[in-house]
């Protein structure tokens, strides 16, 4: 129902706009009565949450309403609002003027009328009145203005109810007073009783969260940014939110707050986007992402619509639960777990194994990445495109160099499906290799890649990416039960240890997935991606075999020191790590996870200046 403001009358309109001002401005506003007022209706000063609490108004500003009693809808209208804003701004320009002399000139000017302006971009009343106030900007000093048109004030009265209640008897629309009277006047009919129950009234934070909500729905704007609450608060994944409406200087938002966190304020937009991750299976959504952490040194504690990045905590996904979202502008939002570095790496140590195929060293990257996907599938056109990608990436370079290293035969090396038994390849499974064999014909230097889809209880994508180094292959050596000691030119120099992790963390995370997805990144989470690193004996001590070798005697990690007791048989750490990460920023995390997994390991660490 559109409001009738025509039957107001001049004082009614003027009370009425001094009650807007009130709700809208804050209490701080100051009412004038009848009589002269010094082209005032109602005043302001100080610093206010509008139009907005990131750029608010502060200073000195003047409220005047100006009532048009016959409404014609036509250009009238508006030609006559100008004159009545052309001649208040000539008045404030006069020094010699009265209100100037005894008052003071405003910072700030609002003009509320009944007669609505027409939006057209330049020709509309609206720009007219906007430009006509910007003439007088530079003269009066004025920081800035508003015009709260017949239109603007309708959608205020939906914003605030209890004024609307206020004037209810002046502004319903004749039609409706005149179907009352019809029914007031009508012959009696038989009895008949009506119960009509009015909509309840939620308040921020009812019931229960009452300080926290109203707090941050203060700060973040109030009822001009917000309105009204849709509802009372309800658990919602890690803890309570609060929807509502949508005030007349903002969008649909909702309050969020964890156990023991201040409330948070986001845009509905931002809600839905959170809500989506995961593609709605079970724990998905801000179950397992969590929801916005609260910051309480930022100003304005509003997430619009507009924010690009959402820090969040408080979910079930990851290893501490936090993260962040990510929004870009015609892309599907991305959620990315923090990056957490840990020692339970073991459950993929010894997946894709074959007893009768033993080398010496075996490093690897085993990565589970969780993910929303109905229909798995390996295609051959994906396989295209992973090998493809394979080519672009630098992992077969890191092959190439130890081969041309050790002096192998690296050139005629290229990309070839893993046979069985070592190696299935299906709709289901994918495995590949690049090897260089050693004088004798057998396998020297291999990386080997492994992938297998989920099962239908799990959703894990399973990828492996190991380096194997036969250094039986390189050098005859005698059989001995004892650990053999691998030359020092031949053992895997930290360089190259980096390189390798640095390119199979990429290729485990974002090309072997290729073979059944078009982009991991943009395909809907299920979980927090987590990767496996190895430094391994595939020849242990005690292991059963003629040949032993021990890790270090493989990998050059001196610049870690000596191992406190006696080798262990391998080495790993475990990071929980979004997709899509740059080269660089996995060449830190390496290093991170290198110095983690010595001194998990017992290595004395030396100090910086000596490694």
């Amino acid at each position: 129902m559109v409001d009738d403001l025509s039957g107001l009358g001049p004082q009614g309109f003027e009370r009425l706009s001094q009650a807007l001002a009130v709700r809208v401005l804050g209490p701080g506003v100051e009412v004038f009565g009848e009589g002269p007022d010094g082209g005032r209706e109602a005043t302001f000063r100080g610093r206010l949450p509008y139009p907005n609490p990131i750029e608010p108004w502060d200073g000195y500003g003047v409220l005047q309403a100006k009532y048009k009693a016959k409404i014609m809808g036509t250009g009238s209208d508006a030609a006559w609002l100008r004159q009545q804003v052309s001649a208040e701004l000539k008045a404030w320009s006069d020094p010699s003027k009265k209100r100037v002399l005894d008052g003071r000139v405003p910072e700030y000017l609002i003009f509320v009328t009944n007669v609505s302006l027409s939006a057209v971009p330049g020709k509309g009343g609206k720009d007219q009145i906007d430009a006509l106030i910007g003439s007088y900007a530079t003269a009066l000093g004025l920081k800035g203005w508003a015009v709260w048109d017949g239109t603007t004030v309708c959608t205020l009265l939906d914003s605030y109810p209890d004024v609307r209640r206020a004037f209810r008897a002046l502004i319903t629309p004749k039609e409706v007073l005149a179907a009352m009277h019809d029914r007031l006047t009508a012959p009696p009919v038989p009895s008949r009783v009506d119960v009509v129950l009015t909509g309840p009234q939620y308040r921020p934070g009812q019931p229960g969260h009452e300080a926290t909500f109203q707090t941050a729905y203060d700060v973040a704007g109030g009822p001009g940014r917000f309105g009204e609450a849709m509802g009372e608060v309800q658990e919602a994944g890690p803890g309570w939110v609060q929807h509502f409406a949508g005030g007349p200087y903002g969008e649909p938002a909702v309050l969020v707050e964890l156990p023991g966190k201040p409330a948070s304020v986001l845009a509905r937009t931002v809600w839905n986007d959170l809500q989506a991750i995961g593609g709605g299976l079970p724990n998905s959504g801000v179950i397992g992402i969590g929801f916005p952490a609260a910051n309480r040194a930022d100003p304005d504690p509003f997430i619009d619509s507009d924010r690009q990045e959402v820090e969040l905590e408080g979910g079930q996904w990851g290893r501490r639960g936090r993260g962040r979202l990510i929004r870009r502008p015609g892309k599907t939002p991305v959620w990315q777990p923090e990056i957490v570095l840990d020692s339970e790496a073991s459950r993929d140590k010894d997946s894709w194994t074959n007893l009768s195929d033993k080398r010496d060293l075996r490093l690897r990257v085993a990565g589970r990445i969780p993910l929303a996907v109905e229909d798995w599938e390996i295609t051959d056109r994906g396989r295209a495109k992973m090998l493809t990608a394979l080519q672009e990436a630098g992992l077969g370079e890191v092959c190439r160099h130890l081969a041309d290293r050790y002096g192998l035969d690296a050139a005629g090396m290229e990309w070839q499906e893993i046979d069985e038994p070592d190696g299935h390849n299906n709709s289901r499974f994918g495995a590949y290799h690049l090897t260089a064999t050693g004088a004798d014909g057998r396998p020297a230097v291999s990386i080997c890649l492994y992938m297998v889809l989920p099962d239908g209880y799990t959703t894990d994508l399973r990828t492996v990416v190991d380096l194997r180094v036969d250094f039986s292959a390189l050098a005859p050596h005698a059989e001995s039960t004892a650990p053999s000691l691998i030359p020092a030119a031949l053992r895997v120099s930290m360089t190259e240890l980096i390189e390798f992790f640095t390119q199979a963390w990429h290729v485990a995370t974002m090309v072997v997935p290729l073979a059944a997805l078009d982009d991991p990144i943009r395909t809907q989470p299920a979980g927090a991606p987590r990767l496996e690193l190895y430094i391994q004996s595939e020849r242990p001590e005690y292991g059963g075999t003629d040949w032993t070798v021990r890790p270090l005697d493989m990998v050059d990690l001196s610049c870690f020191g000596a191992p406190r007791s006696g080798q262990p048989r391998d080495l790993s750490v475990a990071v929980t790590t979004p997709l899509g990460l740059t080269g660089q920023d996995i060449d830190r995390w390496i290093h991170q996870a290198l110095d983690k997994m010595a001194a998990d390991f017992g290595l004395v660490v030396r100090p910086p200046s000596a490694k």
